[in-house]
């Protein structure tokens, strides 16, 4: 039996985020980013 390699690609989180980014997300995404932005894990930007 053969095995395959799988390749990960870990995508890194986003930190910093534009005003006109958030008005595009859903409620529950939206609310997840101001709770981060509270705790001043992400930033925003203008």
């Amino acid at each position: 039996m053969a095995t395959k390699k799988i390749n990960l690609v870990l995508m890194s989180n986003k930190i910093y985020w534009h005003l006109y980014s958030l008005q595009n997300l859903n409620c529950e995404k939206f609310i997840r980013i101001v709770d981060k932005v509270l705790k001043r894990e992400c930033q925003l930007i203008k």
